[in-house]
């Protein structure tokens, strides 16, 4: 099939393989998402302030968890040096994976990343538009439209 057909759906795609043609339709790969055409192209803009504090977001979330659970076995009124220096080596070891987790993200070896901007408000919940080809089975294309 080397000729580009349209998929069913918003979210399903076609990618480009190694031969020329094209695959069957389905979910595009983490970091693409899909053009007009059907297609499964690279997610290639820069991240918004949203972006950012969603990922900030994240990282503190993972921190107060670790501190929580740190307070919760030490059970202590006061803060003994052990407990300071738990909350320490946890702080660091959210930064270290947070910075590891970006060199390993495409583009590699760098700190900056490449989203994919939000288009619809059906890019938040793309569950609920899986395509019904005459209405026999669910064609599973669910994907993350907005990445990350």
């Amino acid at each position: 099939m080397n000729i580009l057909e349209k998929c069913p759906g918003l979210y399903c795609g076609r990618e480009l393989l190694v031969d020329g043609n094209w695959s069957d339709c389905g979910a595009c790969p983490r970091g693409f998402r899909t053009n007009d055409s059907s297609a499964c192209v690279p997610c290639e803009d820069t991240p918004m302030l949203y972006d950012w504090l969603y990922l900030g977001f994240m990282a503190l979330l993972t921190l107060v968890l670790h501190w929580f659970c740190i307070d919760m076995v030490a059970m202590r009124r006061n803060i003994p040096k052990v407990v300071i220096f738990l909350h320490l080596s946890a702080f660091f070891e959210i930064l270290s994976a947070s910075l590891i987790t970006l060199q390993l993200t495409e583009p590699l070896g760098s700190f900056g990343i490449m989203s994919c901007r939000v288009q619809r408000l059906s890019d938040w919940y793309t569950l609920l538009y899986n395509p019904t080809p005459n209405y026999e089975a669910s064609l599973h294309c669910t994907q993350e439209a907005v990445y990350p």
